[in-house]
């Protein structure tokens, strides 16, 4: 029961219950009762066996799902990669003014003396001299 096809796993799924529906038809025959016959080892094989190809089954369907999900989540991830590019070239574009349209906007920096009246002016740092090398 070593498949990877789905196709395989329910075609073996259906040939499991086959069996068992004939296994229990056999039991019924002989006169044995539905009760007894599910305690039946043959008849707990096979329903063992069914149940396994349906986790097989399942899990198949849970990574076919998963695939799905990430291809998706790719394609979005590769989306936004490149819709920002082609939305941040144009407004560049349009954001740089020219060079004497943007010095008439500026304001003139201001001096330390007009600096406002709460504000103490910043000292200047006076440069270190070296000391002579002996």
């Amino acid at each position: 029961m070593a498949s990877k096809s789905k196709d395989v796993r329910i075609e073996q799924r259906r040939v499991l219950e086959k069996k068992l529906e004939l296994r229990l038809a056999k039991l019924a025959g002989q006169g044995v009762a539905s009760e007894k016959a599910q305690s039946d080892p043959l008849v707990k094989k096979l329903k063992s066996q069914i149940k396994e190809t349906n986790i097989r089954i399942a899990a198949f369907d849970k990574n076919v799902a998963q695939i799905e999900a990430l291809k998706q989540a790719k394609e979005k991830k590769l989306a936004e990669k490149s819709a920002p590019k082609e939305v941040q070239a144009a407004p560049e574009k349009e954001t740089k003014p020219k060079k004497k349209a943007a010095s008439a906007e500026k304001e003139p920096k201001k001096k330390p003396a007009e600096a406002a009246e709460g504000e103490v002016p910043k000292k200047p740092r006076k440069k270190k001299e070296e000391a002579p090398a002996e």
